[in-house]
């Protein structure tokens, strides 16, 4: 039986059939939680003051997973040649879990204390415009969870296929959490990816001890697959692993009170207007996505910086193939049009905001240009490409 919308999230938090032991458990979870409030200061201090070097940042994750009970347990071999690892998204304590075992940077849009984030091994995916960075540390690699958004585990929702091009060679990881009387991800109608969950992770401090299983499973080689089905063998490795089922459902469809994106002939003129424009400069991003982000925008320019940056994750829709055209007086048909593609950014990784400011707007100038190029020779316009 195919799961549904309601079956891969968790709106309540009790998990427990004993009430009972829930309620002798209380007391103690009350003193556990003031106590580890006050190892969390200790540990906000100690970031603070202590150097930044491995051997500190690895106290400071103990000292971290001792705060908010968390403890891994760790099944497989790491690929030394991987700089990327996929995961599931199971809590918002997944980046900690993996950072203390294997030593890696997770990806989030939260906005959270720099002291907080570094301890929790996390980094702003909106600090970053060149995703190729990532790929040059591979002593340190990424752990990437392209669902979106935590689920309750019975279920793995559809990946997003943007951290794939930063590879051919990738690590899948099966996340799987136990833990006692609660659920350790509550969903609400007002989550969002761009806050930290404060309300679970105050659950982890209340909690005895939360069990993370990862389990590191066989490489996966790009070889001459393109990114959606590099991101399809890595979604069937990771559901055979945990013995769940794959789902075609984005983290969008499972917050609960969501408002549906609007059918193309409910679309206001002025939106269709500026969906348009978007689709012209992105062709491959889904209709239904950028009308649901410019829904929150209301903005050409902010819209495609938020799919260049992969701040809205979006499955690329794959290119419909250009139809020969006949040549003159019968002769054979001519070759197709030049196919634009935005080159990829090459070069170090500027250090200064300012430079990376400059370096996305070269590229997002560079991206329109080719969109009106493009835009001119498919309906064969009379203007000068230099003056567009």
């Amino acid at each position: 039986m195919a799961l549904t919308v309601d079956k891969l999230i968790n709106d309540e938090r009790f998990s427990g059939d004993n009430v009972l032991q829930f309620l002798l458990y209380l007391p103690f979870g009350i003193l556990l939680l003031i106590f580890r409030v006050f190892l969390a200061l200790i540990l906000w201090i100690a970031s603070i003051i202590l150097p930044n070097k491995s051997g500190v940042r690895q106290m400071l994750s103990t000292l971290a997973c001792w705060t908010f009970g968390v403890y891994v347990k760790l099944k497989g071999t790491r690929d030394p040649r991987c700089s990327v690892m996929v995961a599931n998204y199971v809590s918002c304590l997944d980046s900690l879990a993996a950072s203390h075992v294997l030593g890696t940077i997770s990806l989030r849009k939260w906005k959270v204390p720099p002291f907080f984030a570094s301890t929790l091994g996390i980094r702003n995916a909106a600090q970053f415009i060149r995703k190729q960075h990532f790929a040059e540390c591979p002593s340190k690699p990424v752990l990437l969870q392209p669902e979106g958004g935590p689920t309750n585990g019975k279920g793995l929702l559809k990946f997003t296929d943007w951290p794939f091009p930063l590879g051919n060679r990738v690590q899948p990881v099966a996340i799987s959490v136990e833990r006692l009387f609660t659920h350790v991800t509550v969903h609400r109608a007002g989550d969002s990816r761009a806050n930290f969950p404060w309300s679970d992770a105050l659950w982890f401090l209340w909690t005895p001890v939360t069990v993370f299983n990862l389990r590191l499973l066989p490489p996966i080689e790009r070889h001459d697959d393109d990114d959606v089905l590099l991101a399809q063998h890595v979604t069937d490795s990771i559901a055979d692993a945990l013995q769940i089922e794959k789902t075609e459902f984005k983290y969008e469809e499972l917050r609960p009170g969501r408002r549906p994106a609007p059918r193309r002939r409910d679309v206001p003129p002025d939106v269709a207007r500026l969906a348009h424009q978007v689709k012209e400069v992105l062709p491959r991003v889904p209709y239904a996505d950028i009308l649901r982000d410019l829904a929150i925008t209301r903005s050409v320019d902010v819209t495609i910086t938020n799919f260049l940056e992969g701040v809205s994750p979006y499955t690329a829709e794959a290119e419909p193939p250009a139809a020969p055209q006949a040549g003159p007086s019968g002769a054979a048909p001519a070759p197709p049009a030049p196919r634009y593609v935005t080159p990829v950014p090459t070069g170090v990784f500027p250090k200064s905001a300012k430079e990376r400011q400059l370096s996305f707007q070269e590229r997002k100038a560079q991206m329109i240009a080719e969109a009106r190029k493009r835009y001119i020779e498919k309906n064969g316009l009379n203007v000068a490409l230099n003056n567009c």
